[in-house]
């Protein structure tokens, strides 16, 4: 009975406490109630305890609140913050609390899941984010820290109780979007950029294009028409974004004409009044040019990549067998296969082409994109070093003066005092708008590492030699040796 008796007052005594410490309880979103007056802080703060006083030692030995570390210093304990969420801080300390939103669980079975759809975000805050392995503030780290300034692609986003997980799209694990400092919040992330996808039925019209000084990225400059600015904008289309991508096919780096060239083929349209077609190979890396019109004949070496557009300036048919075709710029000859393969030939005329394309977009910064997409230029693998470049002129002894990565030809030699034009086309020019087509020069060595023509320069300069070019129009991405004024050269007017 004595044991029944006891039993019943703990189990009293237990009830009674449970009920205290529920009427004690507060919500953690209700507002502070007045505390009971306590003993001054000596500095002012609770952030700093003098463990030597008396009355501190003979009380139990304070623990630090979740989030603050222990720093000695002499006869003093100073406990410093240490945000949880930036790399190295909050080690062993139970974070689920602070994942929680007012519902508690309501707040897993309301949680949201959506696609990265592309979007790049960059890290923010100073001391940066810790990577964790799950969505969840209080998940296990993966031992890696995203920086201040690092941007990340998203592959899945989880919204939950006011805050957003992101899933980087490289594997390494999870982030969030903001956190809480002195009862403030603060934003971990910002968006930089966004890549999107947009379909054109018709080809493209309504935009207008150009390119950054290096002419390496070509982006929406305007539109063509206010009726065509409503529907492109309602695309989600804007000035300032960067095509990155033409249905599968890249054309970032390429040169500006290039890229527009296959911009008008997705309409069908073709860049001069010849004979014009475009690689549409399944074949990623395109179809290779040979010698004479010979599928089994020697190849030169070069291959016109998926998605270019060429001329063709004569055709040899063979009766039931391929249909060969000489590239007007005189590099060799390409092969038609529609005879045998009606519904994915390697190459289609743009007359008889059918319109229509998708277009991947890039909203942000062009470095971030480069750094997103993994894409290295060559004149970054120089380290900023000046490439050299050889000038040779008749009469003149050879001089070689250095010219920096990306730098356009002519604008080096017009600043290092070298005369560029042949006679009075000195005074009578199109001042580099490329039009008049008269800054020629023979490029001696170095032709890989100068931009590739365009289709336009190519038909303005096709009476001459291959190693002929504008040097208004190229781009300097290693050492090169040109020769000015060269003897010979057939004018066509500008591109």
């Amino acid at each position: 009975a004595n044991t029944a008796c006891l039993a019943g007052v703990s189990l009293g005594m237990a009830q009674a406490c449970r009920r205290s410490s529920r009427r004690r309880a507060k919500p953690r979103f209700a507002p502070d109630t007045p505390k009971k007056e306590e003993a001054a802080d000596p500095v002012g703060q609770d952030d700093v305890r003098d463990l030597t006083d008396s009355t501190a030692s003979a009380a139990a030995p304070r623990r630090p609140p979740p989030g603050l570390a222990r720093v000695k210093t002499g006869p003093q304990m100073v406990r410093r913050k240490v945000p949880r969420w930036a790399p190295d801080g909050g080690g062993g300390v139970d974070l689920m609390v602070a994942d929680k939103g007012i519902g508690g669980e309501l707040d897993t079975l309301t949680e949201e899941v959506v696609p990265g759809d592309g979007r790049v975000y960059r890290v923010c805050y100073d001391l940066g984010i810790g990577i964790r392995k799950e969505a969840s503030i209080a998940a296990k780290r993966t031992g890696e820290d995203l920086l201040m300034g690092e941007c990340f692609e998203v592959k899945t986003e989880i919204r939950r109780a006011g805050r957003r997980y992101f899933e980087l799209l490289d594997g390494r694990g999870w982030v969030f979007d903001w956190t809480e400092i002195d009862g403030e919040r603060t934003d971990l992330i910002e968006l930089a950029a966004q890549l999107y996808t947009v379909a054109f039925p018709d080809g493209v019209n309504g935009i207008a294009w150009s390119s950054d000084p290096t002419m390496r990225f070509c982006t929406v400059n305007g539109f063509t028409n206010e009726g065509e600015a409503t529907s492109l904008a309602q695309a989600g289309i804007r000035t300032g974004d960067v095509l990155v991508m033409i249905d599968q096919d890249p054309v970032v780096g390429m040169p500006f004409g290039t890229v527009l060239e296959r911009v008008w083929a997705t309409a069908g349209r073709q860049p001069g009044s010849g004979y014009f077609y475009k690689v549409t190979t399944e074949n990623p890396y395109g179809i290779g040019i040979r010698d004479e019109p010979d599928i089994d004949g020697p190849r030169t070496g070069e291959d016109l990549i998926r998605g270019s557009v060429f001329e063709v300036d004569e055709m040899v048919e063979v009766e039931e067998d391929l249909t060969y075709l000489h590239l007007a710029d005189q590099r060799g000859w390409v092969f038609d296969n529609s005879i045998f393969e009606p519904e994915s030939p390697c190459v289609v005329n743009l007359a008889e082409i059918e319109p229509g394309c998708t277009l991947t977009m890039w909203r942000g910064e062009v470095d971030e994109l480069a750094k997103t997409i993994g894409l290295k230029f060559r004149q970054d693998s120089n380290d900023g070093q000046p490439f050299t470049l050889t000038v040779l002129e008749e009469g003149e002894a050879i001089q070689r003066v250095p010219i920096a990565p990306g730098s356009n030809l002519r604008k080096t030699l017009l600043a290092n005092g070298f005369q560029v034009y042949q006679d009075l086309r000195s005074v009578f020019n199109c001042n580099a708008n490329q039009l008049c087509g008269t800054c020629v020069l023979d490029v001696m060595e170095g032709g890989d590492n100068l931009t590739v023509r365009s289709v336009n320069e190519a038909a303005v300069m096709a009476a001459n030699p291959p190693s002929f070019r504008l040097c208004c129009n190229i781009d300097v991405y290693g050492d090169v040796t040109v020769r000015l004024r060269p003897r010979g050269v057939k004018y066509g007017g500008g591109t």
